[in-house]
C-alpha cells in the first residue's frame, strides 16, 4: 500500500501541477489580453489631426512614467504575472495586413507580455499577447433636407409636405417636429424596433417606426415634445396604406458605426425622409390654373418624387458615406382653352384654336460621398476652430421646360400678302390672283421656356459651424425663367397649301410678335402666369423642400467623429 500510494502521489502531483500551473498561466493569459486591448483603444484615440510617428513615439514608450502607455497599463492593474512589458508599434492595418511604414498611421499594434511564477512546480512560464485597434473619423451629412425650409419659415412647402405625409398640419405642428431630435441609437433601443441592424438593414412598418420616434421623444428627459408627438400621432392615424419599409434606403448609415448610431437626427428628416422609403410617390397637380386665364381644368400624366438616401454617414471614401439626392421628374399635360383672337394692325383678325402645353420635368440622380483629403477634422466647434470635412456631389443632366403649341387662322387679303412680299410665294403656289380675294392663313406656332444643366461634379467643404445651419449650395436654383422664352413657327398654310418657313417670315413674324408682346398676349396674360403658379405653388416648393438644385444640392454638415478607436485583430 505504501508503494502504490507513493506512485499515486507521484502522478497527483503531476496533475496539479497542471492544473494549478497552467490555469494561472491561462489566467494570466485573459488578464494580458483584456489589459492589451484596452491600451490599444486607448493609444488608438492618440491618432488624430494628423500626427505623425515621430510624434507618436514618446506616447508609446513603456519606461516613461508620463507617457499614455503607461497611464493605461495604470488604469487596468489587474494582471496575474509578473514583468509586465508592452511594446507600441504604429503603423496601418487593412485587410489583416500590417504595414509600419504608414506615416502618419492609422493604426497601433500593442504586444504585452508578461510572467507568471508557477506555484507547484519551479519555474515560470512566459505569456505574449497582441492586439491591433484601427482610429477612424466619420461624419455625417444631409444632401437636401426637409427641415431647412421649415426652419426658415417657407409656408410654401406645407402643401408638398401634407401631401407627402396624408396629413394636413399647420406650420407650428411642422416646426415642432423640425426642432424635436434623437439618435440612431435611441431608435434601435425602443421596445419597438430591438436593435440597430433591424432599424436600418431590417423591414420595418411605417407606422412601428413612427411609434418608436414617439418612444423616444417621450423618455427624453428635461423637454417638452407633446406639439412633436402629437403631429407624429396624427400621420400615424393615416400611415397604414405606408406598408414596410427599409430604412437603409433613406439613411446611410452602417449598423456597426457607433459615431454615427449617437448623432442626434432631425425628425421631421427621418419621418419625411422615410416616408419615401417604399418607391414613388406621386404628387398631384391642384389648382395652379387659378387665376391664369386660357388654362383649362384637366390635366394629364403627372409629377413624382423619389428619393433615396438623404443622409449618410462613414468614412471617407466609403461606400457607408455615399447618400443619394432626392429625384423630381414626370410630365404635365396642360391644354389652353378660351384663348383670344389676334387683331394684328395691316394684316388681319386671326383665332388661336385651343392649344396644348407641356410641363416636362427631370431633375435626375444627385449623389454625394464624404472625400479625403482634406481628412475630416474635428475642432471644439467654434467659428475659430470648426468641425470640417468635404462632400463631392455627382449630378447628372438635368431638364426644366414648358412647352406649348398654338394653331392660329385666318383670312387675309391677297393685296395685304401682296403687300408684304409674298407675291412670288402666291404667284407660285396658285398662280394669278384677284387682289381682293381672301386666303386662309394657318400657322402652328412653338413657345418654350425652357432650363438645362449637364451635371457634372463639384465639392461642398463644410464646416461645423455653420454649415449644420446654413446649407453649402451647390448648382443653381431650380427655376424656369419666363424671360428664356424661345418661339418658333413649325407650320405655315396659306390657302391649304405649305409654305417654305425661310419664306414665311413676313406673315408669321407678326404672328408671333402679337403672341409674345405686351397688351393681350399670349405669353403675358398665360404663360407668365403659368409659370409663376409653377415656381411658386409646384416644383418650386417641391425643390425647396428636398434641397434640389440644377446640378448640384443643399448640402448639411450633421456631426463627425475623430479618431474614434476600434479592435481589429
Amino acid at each position: 500500500m505504501a508503494v502504490f500510494s507513493a506512485f499515486v502521489l507521484v502522478i497527483l502531483m503531476g496533475i496539479t501541477a497542471i492544473v494549478v500551473d497552467l490555469g494561472l498561466e491561462r489566467v494570466t493569459r485573459a488578464d494580458l489580453q483584456a489589459l492589451v486591448d484596452m491600451v490599444a483603444l486607448d493609444l488608438a484615440r492618440e491618432i488624430h489631426g494628423g500626427r505623425t510617428q515621430s510624434a507618436l513615439e514618446a506616447e508609446g514608450n513603456f519606461n516613461n512614467p508620463a507617457s499614455a502607455v503607461s497611464h493605461s497599463a495604470a488604469r487596468n492593474p489587474d494582471v496575474l504575472g509578473e514583468t509586465l512589458d508592452i511594446e507600441v508599434d504604429w503603423g496601418s492595418y487593412d485587410g489583416g495586413v500590417w504595414n509600419t511604414a504608414t506615416d502618419p498611421p492609422s493604426a497601433v499594434h500593442v504586444t504585452a507580455s508578461a510572467e507568471t511564477d508557477y506555484a507547484v512546480m519551479d519555474g515560470s512560464g512566459e505569456v505574449t499577447r497582441t492586439a491591433y485597434a484601427v482610429a477612424s473619423s466619420s461624419a455625417c451629412y444631409r444632401l437636401g433636407t426637409f427641415v431647412a425650409a421649415i426652419r426658415s419659415n417657407d409656408s410654401t412647402v406645407l402643401e408638398p409636405l401634407n401631401h407627402l405625409l396624408g396629413v394636413n398640419l399647420d406650420l407650428i405642428s411642422y416646426k415642432s417636429l423640425a426642432a424635436a431630435d434623437g439618435t440612431l441609437a435611441d431608435l434601435a433601443a425602443t421596445s419597438v424596433i430591438g436593435s440597430p441592424e433591424r432599424l436600418l438593414n431590417g423591414t420595418v412598418t411605417y407606422a412601428d417606426l413612427l411609434r418608436a420616434v414617439v418612444e423616444v421623444l417621450s423618455n427624453e428627459p428635461g423637454s417638452s415634445n407633446a406639439s412633436a408627438i402629437s403631429a407624429l400621432q396624427s400621420i400615424i392615424a393615416v400611415s397604414a396604406s405606408v406598408g414596410s419599409i427599409v430604412l437603409s434606403d433613406v439613411l446611410h448609415v452602417a449598423p456597426t458605426d457607433r459615431a454615427a448610431l449617437d448623432i442626434a437626427l432631425n425628425v421631421l428628416d427621418i419621418v419625411g425622409s422615410a416616408r419615401l422609403a417604399n418607391g414613388e410617390h406621386l404628387l398631384e397637380v391642384e389648382n395652379i390654373q387659378a387665376g391664369v386665364p386660357g388654362v383649362g381644368f384637366q390635366f394629364t400624366g403627372g409629377i413624382s418624387l423619389a428619393s433615396a438616401a438623404q443622409l449618410a454617414c462613414g468614412e471617407p471614401n466609403s461606400p457607408a458615406s455615399v447618400a443619394r439626392n432626392a429625384q423630381l421628374q414626370g410630365t404635365l399635360g396642360i391644354n389652353f382653352v378660351n384663348l383670344p383672337s389676334l387683331s394684328i394692325p395691316k394684316l388681319a383678325t386671326f383665332q388661336t384654336a385651343k392649344g396644348t402645353g407641356s410641363l416636362a420635368v427631370s431633375l435626375a440622380d444627385g449623389e454625394g460621398q464624404l472625400v479625403a483629403p482634406p481628412e475630416v477634422h474635428c475642432g471644439d466647434e467654434t467659428a475659430t476652430n470648426p468641425h470640417t470635412y468635404s462632400v463631392a456631389v455627382r449630378t447628372q443632366p438635368a431638364s426644366y421646360s414648358l412647352n406649348s403649341e398654338l394653331d392660329v387662322n385666318g383670312e387675309v387679303k391677297v393685296s395685304v400678302l401682296q403687300d408684304l412680299g409674298l407675291g412670288r410665294v402666291l404667284d407660285e403656289l396658285f398662280g394669278p390672283l384677284d387682289p381682293n380675294s381672301k386666303l386662309t392663313i394657318e400657322a402652328h406656332v412653338r413657345l418654350d421656356v425652357a432650363t438645362t444643366h449637364n451635371g457634372g461634379t463639384s465639392v461642398a467643404n463644410l464646416s461645423i459651424p455653420p454649415n449644420d445651419v446654413t446649407p453649402v449650395q451647390t448648382g443653381s436654383t431650380v427655376y424656369l425663367d419666363p424671360r428664356n422664352l424661345v418661339t418658333g413657327v413649325t407650320d405655315v398654310k396659306i390657302g391649304g397649301k405649305t409654305v417654305p418657313l425661310s419664306d414665311a417670315h413676313p406673315l408669321t413674324d407678326p404672328i408671333v410678335n402679337e403672341l409674345t408682346t405686351a397688351g393681350n398676349a399670349f405669353a403675358e396674360k398665360t404663360l407668365v402666369p403659368l409659370i409663376d403658379n409653377i415656381n411658386n405653388m409646384m416644383i418650386g416648393p417641391v425643390a425647396r423642400m428636398v434641397g434640389l438644385r440644377f446640378g448640384g444640392a443643399d448640402v448639411y454638415a450633421v456631426g463627425a467623429v475623430c479618431g474614434e478607436p476600434d479592435l481589429w485583430g
